[in-house]
């Protein structure tokens, strides 16, 4: 393992083990290797290993079951998640109205769109 100052163990890591998930090396529902063997080949404990493996469950890269191993994850496909987010936008838009409708009927100032405290939509 290179060694790079100001950078944690487990964050090299969890960079060796992304790349190699991201090149291909490690293709969706490869096994990865035991916590065990990546902490003798790194020359970590365990538990380095694992708030690695951490971060990379956390990203969404991999999966763990318990007494199975990690696993890599598949990637969702990009139309698959614009389409998901074409109807959280439109369950938003049902929402909205039906809020209006309830601070009209309550005799309250809706907050508008433009205040502050709307929610901005990313990307």
């Amino acid at each position: 393992m290179t060694k790079r100052p100001g950078r944690p163990r487990w964050q090299l890591l969890a960079d060796d083990l992304r790349q190699r998930i991201t090149s291909g090396d490690y293709s969706p529902g490869d096994q990865l290797p035991a916590k065990t063997s990546l902490a003798e080949q790194w020359e970590v404990s365990v538990n380095t290993v694992e708030r690695a493996l951490t971060e990379l469950r956390d990203e969404g890269l991999v999966e763990t079951f318990h007494g199975l191993g990690s696993f890599v994850r598949s990637q969702p496909e990009p139309e698959a998640v614009e389409g998901e987010l074409d109807e959280i936008r439109e369950r938003l838009a049902r929402l909205e109205t039906q809020m209006e409708e309830v601070y009209s009927n309550l005799s309250l100032h809706h907050p508008s769109a433009s205040s502050d405290t709307s929610i901005q939509e990313a990307g």
